[in-house]
């Protein structure tokens, strides 16, 4: 006879019933999740060069992450559903170039001019650059967090609250006192 302890058997039990859920929501097992796998990558598609050029016109940034611009373009890709992606691309890149001393409202209102899927282009393009949030409100996706533009920006100014005591990722340079004597260890106690 197996001698089970109460806590073992409530265990056993949750275990089982997760193993039941899992599996109704994976749709009955590996195969059948992998007979109804996503689509492929986001990777798959293919950025051009120029969508960097465009995206360093429209954020004022000599360095951008090509992980966020390729998140960035994927998403575009999938979620225009037509082949002008590229075209308006261009078009977009075309009238910055012409109008690169336009700012603020008045580029506002250079683009109300415009084309509305020039203008929405615009606007996806730098939420997704600069807050890392793409689509409409209600099905709205995040492609970045730490890599976007404007926390690059604001990096060496600006930190954001927690409990750490110093700059993000301070922890992986040694403290200025151990690079200046490295020999000397210093203990607490």
């Amino acid at each position: 006879m197996i001698n089970l302890s109460r806590r073992r058997w409530i265990l056993g039990t949750a275990g089982v019933m997760v193993a039941g859920i899992g599996s109704q929501m994976l749709g009955g097992g590996v195969f059948a999740t992998l007979a109804h796998a996503a689509p492929p990558l986001a990777s798959a598609v293919t950025m051009p060069d120029s969508f960097m050029a465009l995206s360093k016109q429209l954020t004022g940034m000599d360095t951008l992450e090509p992980h966020l611009g390729q998140a960035l373009y994927s998403w575009l890709h999938q979620s225009s559903g037509n082949a002008q992606l590229d075209t308006q691309l261009e078009a977009l890149s075309a009238l910055i170039t012409t109008h690169s001393n336009v700012v603020g409202d008045d580029l506002h209102q250079l683009l109300a001019a415009q084309p509305a899927e020039l203008a929405q282009l615009y606007q996806q393009l730098v939420s997704g650059w600069y807050l890392g949030v793409v689509g409409q409100p209600g099905s709205q996706k995040c492609i970045g967090f730490e890599n976007i533009v404007s926390y690059q920006l604001l990096k060496n100014n600006l930190l954001p609250p927690s409990y750490a005591p110093g700059e993000p990722n301070f922890w992986v340079n040694k403290p200025a006192e151990l690079q200046q004597n490295s020999t000397e260890v210093i203990a607490h106690g």
